[in-house]
């Protein structure tokens, strides 16, 4: 259905319909209920969304073996960040999701030694991701610092990180 027919079909409808439309959306489909819960709610229950998410991506990192760690689940990683990004309201609380995700990445590849493009790509363009967003809010002096312990922590992507942090 194109967008054109879908406000064709809401035009249609009175006031009463489209609040009974909005209340099945709401209970039908999921990612409104969880669109509305972050537009409508208070930065307390958007702060438990976004922990909720830190904690999924960390253990997407987590492996029981030292010898021979399991790969990090970096698909999942990917979903669970764009599936918090397209509920988000203020685009400025993705920063810390995207500098959290680069910092379990590097803590992962330090900790085990691991050696790997997809989890070398995944740093960067979470790394990348903050930047943008930190340099469209205007928030440099708040995100400065740990930005700079993360291209410090990640000695294999040190050169590629230090030039994106240069602007900051």
């Amino acid at each position: 259905m194109r967008k054109s027919t879908f406000i064709k079909h809401i035009n249609q409808l009175g006031e009463d319909e489209l609040k009974e439309e909005l209340l099945m959306l709401f209970t039908k489909v999921s990612a409104v209920a969880q669109y509305y819960k972050m537009e409508l709610g208070s930065v307390e229950e958007r702060q438990k969304t976004y922990e909720k998410a830190k904690l999924d991506i960390e253990s997407k990192y987590k492996t029981k073996s030292y010898r021979k760690p399991r790969r990090p689940r970096i698909q999942k990683i990917k979903k669970i960040i764009s599936d918090l990004n397209k509920v988000t309201v203020l685009n400025y609380e993705m920063i810390d999701i995207y500098l959290f995700n680069s910092e379990c990445a590097t803590r992962f590849h330090n900790e085990y030694d691991f050696y790997s493009t997809p989890l070398f790509n995944t740093i960067l363009q979470s790394f990348e991701s903050a930047l943008d967003l930190i340099k469209q809010n205007k928030m440099e002096d708040i995100y400065k610092e740990r930005c700079l312990k993360i291209v410090n922590s990640c000695d294999y992507l040190y050169n590629e990180l230090l030039t994106l942090v240069h602007d900051l």
